[in-house]
């Protein structure tokens, strides 16, 4: 299979065509001395009659495009080393000063590409060992090398053909080569097949074979809502509810924020799952999702199966209390120095997560409006632990009584409400 050097590898077993056949056909005879080179046509010695090779463009083989597909698994690990197929496009040139020259020259070329349409592996294997093609450009060593991409020992022959080009398309070449237009005709070399070097997985072989029919039952999640009813908030002290439809399975599954629950840590029938919210959960807005695993295999495996929709809910931060006392304090309890206002939360507050103190005037006068404080949490340093403690700075916040909410990603705690008065607590004082 052919190496990353099998361009050159093509380019140089051309070149040895063209070389090898110039005293067949009486060439030299003819016209005298001709220089094969495989350059830019800008840099060909105009002085002397010359053939010359470029390499125009590379594109990829539509034929072996999606040979070895798939070439990873679905964990992106390789499984197979496709080749990369490419198709070669060269530019023959011919340049000559003298009448005649540069004609004679390239109907050579081409009589000779035309009778060797394919380009045997001994043909290329003899190329890369001739000393025609050393010279001060390419040393032995070099030859060498390029022999060693193996181009004779690929799958597939390559095949030297003309290419149709319209005049438009040479001369967009010509003037993109930004020198004199020659004599030309366009070929293409295909198929150069470059072996991957990446290291593929082997899988074992399948010992046998097992057929499961398995109905059609997506779960679907209507809403998610607290076990106190809709309405109340969701809270990491209370349960949760999952209502839907064809929500139980044979292993029912519950994918909460990138956490599982399983087993009896659920209550699920077929239009409802209730369960405990785990203690590694976090305030904000969480996706829930219904997932019925299954086991396929000898032995049986759990394997991924049938999910459903995702669900938002919002897990709301909430004050901690002790008895009927909120865990808020000022601090330090008295004195001029800036202030803090430390609260305790459930559930534990990450590093990463974005944490606002919301205050509102409790009882303002009527004769103007209440007072309102959005704060941000003091910054923790980087990769600090979980914390129920949260501080925020009130230097600026004016003496009085103020409701307490504390918004935790975009969920905020929630406020007792007593009817008719409305919210009450949690409330503190600042003195």
């Amino acid at each position: 299979m052919s190496g990353t050097l099998a361009l050159a590898a093509v380019s140089a077993v051309l070149k040895y065509t063209l070389v090898n056949s110039l005293g067949d056909y009486n060439v030299d005879t003819a016209v005298g001395s001709v220089g094969v080179s495989a350059v830019a046509p800008d840099k060909v010695d105009a002085d002397a009659p010359a053939i010359n090779l470029f390499l125009l463009r590379t594109d990829i083989n539509a034929g072996w495009a999606h040979n070895a597909l798939p070439s990873r698994n679905s964990q992106g690990a390789p499984i197979a080393r496709p080749d990369l197929p490419l198709d070669l496009y060269y530019l023959v040139s011919a340049h000559a000063t003298t009448d005649f020259v540069a004609e004679i020259l390239l109907g050579y070329a081409m009589q000779i590409f035309h009778e060797r349409p394919v380009l045997p592996r001994q043909l290329i294997r003899d190329a890369l060992v001739s000393p025609s093609l050393i010279t001060a450009d390419t040393p032995a060593a070099m030859l060498a090398a390029i022999a060693a991409a193996d181009l004779a020992g690929q799958v597939e022959q390559i095949k030297f053909s003309l290419e149709p080009s319209a005049w438009e398309t040479m001369a967009h070449i010509w003037s993109a080569l930004q020198t004199q237009y020659r004599p030309c005709a366009l070929y293409k070399a295909s198929v150069v097949l470059i072996e991957s070097t990446t290291r593929a997985e082997s899988a074992l072989p399948v010992r046998s074979y097992n057929i499961y029919p398995l109905p059609f039952r997506q779960p679907i999640i209507d809403d998610v809502i607290a076990a106190d009813g809709p309405g109340t908030p969701i809270l990491s002290t209370k349960d949760v509810r999952i209502r839907g439809r064809r929500l139980r399975g044979d292993d029912t599954r519950v994918r909460l924020a990138g956490l599982e629950l399983s087993g009896a840590a659920l209550t699920a029938g077929d239009s409802e799952i209730s369960f405990s919210l785990p203690a590694a959960a976090r305030a904000g807005i969480l996706g829930a999702q219904v997932i019925h695993q299954l086991a396929l295999g000898t032995p049986p495996v759990a394997h991924r199966g049938v999910e459903s929709n995702v669900a938002a809910l919002i897990l709301q931060p909430q004050i901690t209390q002790t008895g009927p006392a909120y865990n808020m304090a000022i601090v330090p309890p008295a004195g001029d120095v800036p202030r803090l206002l430390r609260v305790q939360l459930a559930p534990l507050v990450d590093e990463r997560q974005r944490v606002q103190l919301l205050l509102n005037e409790f009882n303002p006068p009527a004769n103007r409006p209440p007072r309102a404080h959005a704060i941000d949490a003091l910054l923790r340093a980087p990769g600090s632990p979980a914390t129920a403690q949260i501080d925020f700075p009130i230097p600026d916040v004016l003496a009085g009584d103020y409701l307490v909410r504390v918004r935790v990603d975009g969920a905020e705690s929630p406020l007792e409400y007593v009817t008719p008065t409305g919210y009450n607590n949690p409330r503190v004082t600042l003195p």
